[in-house]
């Protein structure tokens, strides 16, 4: 393949659209970007207010379809292909990604536009057969390379895009001044050699997330979607691949992670029975303090194991006591409660259970519980 059979006026025009649902509060959006605001037509101040929510961008007949995708059981990444609604009420054809965080009802969606490509993708039908895979995938940097019989990725073809990805040019591939595996950090060539391999032998393509040297002694993290093109005479695939700059999101789970790291170690090591719930279920408790711990008798697992991490499981008439949570809180944004938990070893366990509803920083709303055990 030579670089005029693939031409960058051929390529797709997209335009990311991000936001992140709670699938336990009825799929609302509690975040997105300015580019998801401006084609839904809402301010992100609204979104931040509970406004919007998932089903009110979906065509009726898709809202099943996408929320039995992102809701399938240990399923951490989710592709789909569907309509969406503009800010003029109008169906536009996306590409979507959701990724599900893990002990989390968040899912993170990322739509691609590719509504104005559409016309473009039949052009590309037709003038290059050999670029067909393209189409179905999200385009960034397009690249097409050979894997020779030594496991060495040669660039055949780079876009513009890809080449500022990696910090280099054209006419750099050309001269085959490098090799694309010579660019992948050391810590992850092992992943991408191993995917690389699987492809080859299975004829199914891939997707990876792996850190791509940009500079001298600089990374960026990209997400790889590739497919085997085809083969050459001497058996060495030919692989076309898109990537994507995910730096910033690598960047931003990183923050996430090291904060949610902080907040279980505080937890941890704070004195008393604490956990943080919704108000919409009070009694299903996340990131459980080391002596809510010792207090149920159960180990962390095994209340995530036997009891789905709800406490009401342990507690008789808990609708009746959620009701209650929801009331005192209402009226003072606090609450007061005590009743009896079945422990470990059928231990009867009287407790008051005390909540304060507080807003975290993206707008959402929490209750932190303690209890205290109260002498028999």
């Amino acid at each position: 393949m030579t670089d005029n059979s693939v031409t960058d006026e051929n390529l797709y025009e997209v335009e990311f659209l991000n936001c992140t649902v709670d699938k336990a509060q009825d799929f609302k959006i509690i975040e997105c970007d300015s580019h998801f605001s401006e084609f839904a037509g809402i301010h992100p101040s609204k979104v931040k207010q509970g406004k919007l929510f998932l089903r009110d961008i979906l065509k009726p007949v898709d809202r099943e379809y996408v929320f039995k995708k992102i809701c399938k059981k240990d399923t951490k990444y989710v592709y789909m292909d569907f309509e969406i609604l503009n800010r003029e009420n109008e169906p536009v054809f996306i590409h979507c990604t959701a990724k599900n965080r893990e002990k989390s009802s968040l899912c993170r969606l990322v739509f691609a536009d590719v509504s104005k490509s559409r016309e473009k993708r039949e052009k590309l039908k037709q003038q290059a057969t050999a670029a067909n895979s393209l189409i179905d995938l999200v385009a960034g940097g397009i690249c097409i390379f050979r894997v020779t019989p030594e496991m060495h990725f040669d660039a055949l073809y780079m876009n513009d895009a890809c080449c500022r990805m990696f910090g280099t040019t054209k006419e750099s591939y050309r001269k085959r001044e490098y090799r694309l595996d010579e660019l992948i950090h050391s810590k992850d060539k092992t992943i991408v050699f191993q995917a690389i391999g699987t492809a080859m032998a299975t004829g199914e393509g891939l997707n990876l997330e792996y850190r791509v040297m940009t500079h001298r002694n600089e990374f960026m993290w990209c997400s790889c979607s590739a497919a085997v093109q085809k083969y050459e005479a001497d058996g060495s695939p030919v692989f076309q691949a898109v990537f994507t700059d995910i730096t910033r999101i690598k960047q931003a789970e990183q923050k996430a992670d090291a904060a949610n790291e902080k907040l279980i170690n505080l937890l941890e090591n704070l004195t008393g029975a604490m956990f943080f719930a919704s108000l919409e279920k009070p009694f299903e408790a996340d990131y459980i303090s080391g002596d809510f711990v010792r207090l149920i008798g159960y180990s962390r697992d095994e209340f995530e194991q036997r009891f789905d991490n709800d406490l009401g499981k342990l507690a008789d008439s808990c609708t009746q006591l959620a009701d209650e949570i929801k009331k005192q809180v209402s009226k003072g944004g606090k609450a007061e409660i005590t009743y009896t938990i079945h422990a470990k070893g059928a231990r009867a366990v009287p407790v008051r259970d005390t909540r304060k509803l507080v807003t975290q920083q993206d707008g959402t709303k929490t209750l932190i519980c303690e209890l205290e055990e109260l002498s028999n």
